[in-house]
Formats: C-alpha cells, structure tokens, sequence
C-alpha cells in the first residue's frame, strides 16, 4: 500500500487492478488493513470510479464475510465503521459513501445507530444541491437502510426521517418517498403505543390498516403534531398521517387540533 502512497496521487483503474494482484491477493485480512484503505482513500481528491467500488467491497466483505457474526452489523462493526469513514463526525469522500451504502446493502441486519447515521448522512448528501429533490435512488437507497434495521421503526430513527422529510419538503421529491415516509412513521407510531406491528419489512412495503389510528395513543399523536408543526404547513405525506389518526379514536389535546387547521 505504501509504494502506492508515495508514488502517485491520483489512483487509476490500473492501480486497482495492481492493488487487487499485489497487496490484496485474499481481500482485506484485518481492521487495520480496512482502515489504511480508508485513510487511503481520503488522501486523495479524484480517484477512479474503479477504486470506490473496490474499496467499499472490501470492507464490507471484512466487515459481514470475514467477521463474526457474519451477514451481520453489530454495533461494535457500526462504531467502528462510522469512526473509520467519518473520524470528524461526517463522510468526506466519495468512497466513504459508497463503503456505508454498500455495507448496508449487503447486510442482513444493522442496529439503529448506523440506521440514523445512513439517513442523515443520506439526506446530507442528496440535500447538497439545495433545489435537488430526492430521486428514485435516493429512495431505494432509504429503504434499504430501514429493511436492514430489526424490530419496529425506533423514535431515533423517526427523528431522523422527519428531519429528512422537513429538509426536503416542498422539492418535487419521488413519489414514492411520501409512502415510505408515511409507512415508516405508521410503524413507529404503533411500536410506541405498545401496539403489535407487522416485522419491519413488511410494515414497509404495504398500506396499513385503515383503523391503524385507532392504536396510536394520544401521546404518540401530540408527538406527531409536535413534529408536523415543527416546520409550519402539513405535508401530503404528514396530512395522510393525520388522516390515519383521524379514522382512529380522536386524540385528545389542542396541538394535534392546531396542526389540523395549519
């Protein structure tokens, strides 16, 4: 690794394809040799499209092939990864980008706290061209993260979608963002009213129930009226979630009522 440091300062797909045959003949052995790829990979400012792809796989081969449990991100493997690709708190690289989203992709389960990261760091990096709305890969790239996750939508997670959605709001955003916003939101909303709720995959990838409102206790509904009001004027996405409660039991308390009429 340190001939091709010193040597160059822009990595072609020729030096991948050196790096592959010369110093990872059986992919990455360690943490220490997936970290010198990371720190590798913030020394230089252009690398070939062929050295991101090389290596986000090889860490996330160390990371679910070669570490135990395998297929699976434990908190310990998200600590570190989020450490090693983001050691000042955000990802600065394109690399690093790449090495979190292929991660998740190839993970059979992620805890929360590299959920919240993925979707804020996803909504940093979609929301870099303040007019860009969010597009189809975005989306797919969001639902991958929250597939990932186990057990219903938690409230961190939550949070950091409706800061995703207020950052986004009013941008011709792909349609299919405000059903997987709305699902995602549902899910939690029942998880905290102590509700039984369908495994998270399928929570997402369907309508709930048209009586779901009735489930969500009331202070599950003052925190979305607390959430909706946050940024001014509700949403399509934020009316269906007040619809929904509306075809439950009515809450009671003014702010769910003030949202309403916003």
């Amino acid at each position: 690794m340190e001939q091709f440091r010193q040597a160059a300062k822009r990595i072609d797909a020729s030096d991948v394809v050196s790096l592959l045959r010369e110093v990872y003949p059986e992919g990455v052995r360690g943490r220490n040799e997936a970290e010198a790829l990371i720190a590798f990979d913030r020394e230089f400012t252009d690398p070939a499209p062929e050295w991101r792809g090389f290596m986000a796989e090889a860490v996330a081969d160390h990371l679910l092939r070669r570490s135990q449990p395998l297929g699976i991100v434990t908190a310990e493997k998200a600590n570190w990864l989020i450490r090693a690709i983001a050691p000042a708190g955000k990802i600065s690289t394109r690399g690093g980008f790449e090495t979190l989203f292929r991660t998740i992709e190839q993970a059979a389960e992620i805890p929360v706290s590299l959920s919240v990261f993925a979707i804020r760091t996803l909504s940093a990096l979609a929301g870099g061209d303040m007019e860009k709305p969010l597009d189809a890969r975005d989306v797919t790239r969001l639902r991958r993260i929250l597939e990932a996750g186990t057990g219903p939508v938690t409230a961190e997670e939550a949070e950091a979608l409706f800061d995703m959605h207020d950052a986004f709001a009013g941008r011709s955003n792909h349609g299919s963002f405000d059903d997987l916003f709305f699902r995602a939101i549902t899910n939690y909303l029942l998880r905290a009213s102590r509700r039984d709720t369908l495994p998270r995959k399928e929570a997402l990838s369907r309508e709930p129930r048209r009586d779901a409102g009735k489930d969500i206790e009331a202070e599950c509904a003052a925190w979305l009226a607390t959430r909706i009001m946050r940024d001014g004027r509700p949403t399509f996405a934020e009316r269906a979630l007040l619809t929904l409660i509306d075809n439950g039991a009515e809450p009671d308390g003014p702010p769910l009522r003030s949202s309403r009429a916003a």
